[in-house]
């Protein structure tokens, strides 16, 4: 099973894990105030092991936009904590994303 997602182009990849971060988005939106945080890593952790560092810094990015746009439509209230909770939960996505990459690069070495 490894081998063949191996094979998988990364454009695919990348455009898997983008859809997934865009419906994940939008169901963030539906939920309102229920975070969904922790299904975004999905995305990010699969990108992140088949394509990189880099390309775990785009998807978490996409998936942390995601979130601030969710979280911005959901709230109607003019709130910092929004935009502090938004921060955070980006740089979850980034540390997950690049420790997914880091695993995977330390594997391929051993």
């Amino acid at each position: 099973m490894q081998k063949k997602l191996d094979t998988i182009p990364g454009w695919i990849i990348l455009l898997t894990g983008y859809l997934l971060v865009v419906v994940l988005g939008y169901i963030d939106y539906l939920t309102g105030d229920y975070s969904i945080l922790i299904f975004y890593l999905i995305p990010v952790s699969f990108v992140a092991w088949f394509m990189g560092r880099w390309a775990a810094f785009f998807i978490s990015l996409a998936a942390g936009v995601a979130r601030f746009v969710s979280d911005y439509f959901t709230y109607s209230s003019f709130s910092v904590f929004k935009y502090w909770n938004c921060f955070q939960d980006l740089i979850f996505l980034f540390m997950m994303g690049f420790l997914v990459a880091l695993v995977k690069k330390l594997l391929r070495e051993e």
